[in-house]
């Protein structure tokens, strides 16, 4: 191997040395084992070696799986045959629908482009929001889950979405679901662009150190505000094209931006 192949090879494990440290960090918290954590590590090998066999036009059998992946051929053989389905629950995928039409679709938005008071019945309503989306859930169902979490406020002319309240949330599964979705897409992107091929994806970040308490508090409002603001214009453009595509016959391809911050004491010799 060439010397700069083995320099790529250490920085990479040692780049993803402290990506694992984090992750092991968060299953430790939730109270997972290392033979559980190993369990789920071999079937996910498993599933990636297939679909990367599959992608590449190979031949996809138990014994190939094995030799790529360094997993038994037992485990390969139990894992494809108890294939589980992975998938954001429907409560939280119907939300996120929900409050990205109320916040995007030019019906539910007033002149300024800000979300609308919306009547409980009748034109550009929020009824109309609901069954915009799916018409197997009642519009009252959603309403009063909403309410309930502070996500709707009902005024005298209707019903106003709390954009404060959007995020983050008190509900554990949807923590969850959103987790898994945002890193997965991030080091996906990650990837992407590692390879070096085709367009770069924008990942951007902006780091400073050896600041005080209070100008991370500032900074934190700050950016809360801002990424706020980002990500419903996103939000808007989006909705137009996808009203163009629908227009249009739709399409196949799928985006995702998201925006992340975290802040911590740094260590005294740091």
């Amino acid at each position: 191997m060439p010397d700069s192949s083995l320099q790529s090879n250490k920085t990479f494990l040692s780049a993803l040395k402290k990506v694992l440290s984090s992750l092991v960090h968060l299953v430790v918290r939730f109270g997972m084992t290392y033979p559980e954590f190993l369990e789920l590590l071999k079937r996910v090998y498993v599933e990636e070696v297939r679909q990367e066999l599959a992608r590449k036009n190979e031949k996809v059998t138990l014994s190939r799986i094995s030799v790529v992946s360094g997993v038994h051929r037992k485990d390969v053989k139990r894992f494809i045959e108890e294939q589980d389905e992975d998938s954001i629950p429907e409560k939280v995928s119907l939300t996120a629908r929900l409050v990205s039409l109320w916040l995007g679709d030019s019906r539910f938005l007033d002149d300024h482009g800000e979300p609308k008071v919306l009547p409980r019945q009748g034109s550009n309503s929020f009824e109309e929001l609901v069954s915009s989306v799916s018409k197997d859930v009642r519009a009252r169902t959603i309403l009063d889950e909403w309410r309930e979490r502070g996500l709707v406020e009902e005024l005298e002319s209707g019903f106003a979405l709390n954009q404060s309240a959007l995020y983050p949330t008190d509900d554990l599964a949807t923590k969850i679901a959103f987790f898994a979705r945002n890193t997965s897409n991030h080091i996906a992107a990650c990837d992407h662009n590692l390879q070096g091929s085709g367009d770069l994806y924008p990942e951007r970040s902006v780091y400073y150190n050896q600041l005080s308490k209070e100008s991370v508090d500032e900074l934190q409002a700050y950016i809360s505000q801002a990424s706020q603001e980002l990500l419903v214009g996103v939000n808007k453009k989006a909705q137009q094209l996808a009203e163009h595509d629908d227009a249009n016959g739709g399409g196949q391809h799928r985006f995702i931006l998201g925006t992340y911050f975290y802040r911590e004491q740094e260590q005294s010799d740091a």
